[in-house]
């Protein structure tokens, strides 16, 4: 395990005009979730800690894992540090509350405050983000999801195969180039720009052998640099696409719950560790201290159990 870093001085973006690195962020995230399997939770709160006050945008989903850590260690200075933090990332109160560990504190005068304010937090994410490309992703994803349901529920192939053909991939495609204009305009519509991580993700990953992820793959690349694009979201991206591309045959970053080859296990790691991306052995250690500890920590929303390496 690496040393834990306690010293502002020692991360990115504290000097003006230093440029935010998230391969950094993310090594970082992966020392913290270290420190949670071994135990250590006060550690890996000061890491979710520094590097809250040291990065503009933190994923919400590392200030949920950090509001749980700090409720069940009775830390509720940083319990309300980090409740706050993620109202004003979108977090609701009504969210919030539907989760045992936290909604025990609400007695806490702090509680009181965070309800009263709940008005200033949502302004506040709402003009942190664009709230016009906002309602275009989303629109752009209902009717995504719209085609994709009615493909799942043709149940002639022919005909499956002829609407697919004629309806789903094409305004896919369409859609997808549309994601790329984006990124060029303004960068990729995720949590940073949009207020949601997911709804470009799952466009995205219905492309299918379309030229256009040429173009569009190194973007995406330079998005989880600055922050626009997590991790995890980056690997589900990438796995549909190896998967669909190579008929099943590769496994990609391995987002699934499955059993695979060492060979499989040492490629997906190798793909992880690029992008800062914890490691199937850390990954199952996190599963499982989930069920032990109560809590959420948001592995994938593809990951539903450990992952399995055969001999």
């Amino acid at each position: 395990m690496k040393k834990l870093l306690v010293l502002l001085a020692l991360f990115p973006g504290l000097c003006s005009g230093q440029t935010y690195n998230y391969l950094d962020y993310n090594n970082e995230i992966i020392n913290a979730e270290e420190y949670i399997v071994a135990g250590q939770f006060m550690e890996s709160i000061q890491i979710y800690r520094n590097l809250a006050d040291t990065y503009q945008h933190v994923f919400l989903r590392d200030i949920k894992i950090a509001a749980q850590l700090s409720a069940y260690t009775n830390d509720t200075d940083n319990l309300f540090y980090f409740l706050e933090k993620g109202m004003k990332r979108g977090w609701t109160l009504k969210e919030i509350m539907k989760t045992a560990t936290l909604k025990k504190f609400k007695d806490d005068d702090r509680w009181k405050r965070l309800k009263a304010n709940q008005d200033q937090f949502t302004e506040e994410f709402e003009n942190s983000i664009n709230l016009e490309l906002r309602t275009e992703i989303r629109a752009m994803l209902a009717e995504d999801q719209k085609r994709a349901i009615r493909v799942a529920l043709t149940p002639v192939k022919k005909w499956r195969e002829r609407y697919t053909n004629r309806k789903f991939v094409p305004n896919n495609r369409l859609q997808v180039r549309r994601i790329n204009q984006i990124i060029d305009q303004v960068g990729y519509p995720g949590e940073k720009v949009i207020g949601d991580k997911s709804w470009a993700t799952v466009i995205i990953s219905h492309n299918e052998h379309d030229s256009i992820y040429t173009e569009l793959r190194p973007k995406l690349y330079k998005a989880l640099r600055h922050g626009e694009l997590s991790a995890i979201d980056l690997a589900i991206i990438e796995t549909w696409r190896i998967v669909v591309d190579t008929d099943r045959r590769e496994k990609g970053f391995v987002i699934w719950s499955e059993t695979i080859t060492k060979s499989d296990a040492i490629k997906a790691d190798s793909l992880r560790e690029s992008i800062g991306l914890r490691s199937l052995e850390l990954n199952n250690k996190l599963f499982r201290a989930e069920k032990e500890l109560d809590m959420k920590f948001y592995l994938s929303p593809f990951h539903g159990g450990l992952v399995t390496v055969k001999d």
